[in-house]
């Protein structure tokens, strides 16, 4: 949640000279970094963007975001832990990643967005989730393009209907066609990726 309600919205020049408002997200964006919150940074990310004007605080929060979201993947891989998306650290961790492989794959790197989308597609067991997660894989290593990807195989209707708005999770009936013929590419990709740790 933001800290800045709908009702703000059409007074974002009034938040912007509001010196309690802005010592209130100062105080916040400390607090979530000293804590490593994803989530409570996400919250002063959220506000920074509507108040704009704010590009290199918004860069270094999304990067901390990221950082602090790897470094949480990687504990829990260590550890051989599965998430769990109804836990609000995990759920946010595995936002700020997914959002950098949509990122790669939107900008065509290929290579890195594979990397990302196996390791989502391997650290739940919540099959809604893991299964999505291995269709972007095959889309991304059969370098469908973003858009054509989003074209072809997203349900958007089901997406408004459901208010997803971090991930693709809806898709439509011929995506599982798609998954079901591509196995051995989505097998070989996941054995890779473990055959070089």
């Amino acid at each position: 949640m933001s800290f800045i309600n709908e009702k703000d919205f059409g007074n974002i020049e009034d938040l912007r000279q509001n010196s309690e408002f802005l010592k209130q997200l100062v105080n916040s964006e400390n607090s979530a970094i000293s804590e490593k919150n994803i989530e409570k940074l996400y919250d002063v990310l959220d506000s920074l963007l509507m108040l704009g004007n704010q590009n290199e605080r918004i860069d270094k929060i999304y990067n901390l975001i990221l950082e602090f979201a790897l470094s949480h993947f990687h504990q829990k891989l260590e550890t051989n832990e599965n998430f769990n998306l109804e836990i609000s650290n995990d759920h946010y961790t595995l936002r700020a990643i997914y959002e950098f492989a949509i990122e790669q794959y939107h900008s065509n790197a290929f290579i890195e967005a594979e990397e990302l989308f196996v390791m989502l597609s391997i650290i739940t067991e919540e099959p809604l989730f893991k299964g999505a997660m291995q269709i972007h894989l095959i889309a991304v290593l059969k370098k469908i393009e973003f858009n054509k990807f989003i074209e072809d195989f997203v349900d958007m209707e089901r997406m408004n209907l459901e208010n997803e708005s971090f991930f693709i999770l809806y898709f439509k009936d011929n995506a599982n066609k798609f998954l079901h013929d591509n196995a051995c590419l989505l097998r070989e990709s996941i054995k890779r990726s473990q055959e070089m740790k």
